[in-house]
């Protein structure tokens, strides 16, 4: 199941918000939506993961690469609204600090992420 995509077109850059499978199949599509590849320096891709029922690693990587890319590009990226599969992924990787976006649980959540990789309460 390929998620289902809204991408936005805003005088700022994009903002795109996905629905369903963040998985390999995914990720092969997406290498072909130029449009998102023609982002200027300064400019803004807001990605809205609440969507997101299921990430694979093909997923976490898409979504690494895109941080490494803005970083060489000199365009932001910036991940939101992160879904329950999505918190437990970056949680059990130790991935949030690499994207530094602000991350939310929402309360019912908080006992299925710890977010404890990297700090004492890991020893």
């Amino acid at each position: 199941m390929e998620p289902v995509q809204n991408l936005r077109k805003t005088n700022s850059g994009f903002e795109i918000s996905w629905e369903g499978y963040l998985t390999v199949p995914f990720v092969q599509e997406w290498k072909n939506l130029t449009d998102i590849w023609t982002i200027s320096k300064g400019n803004t891709i807001q990605l809205d993961l609440n969507g997101i029922q299921r990430i694979d690693s093909a997923g976490i990587q898409f979504l690494m690469y895109l941080k490494t890319l803005s970083q060489k590009k000199h365009f932001l990226i910036q991940l939101s609204n992160h879904s329950l599969p999505v918190l437990k992924v970056l949680d059990l990787l130790g991935l949030v600090s690499f994207f530094g976006d602000r991350v939310k649980v929402k309360k019912e959540h908080s006992a299925e992420v710890e977010f404890r990789y990297g700090t004492r309460k890991a020893n």
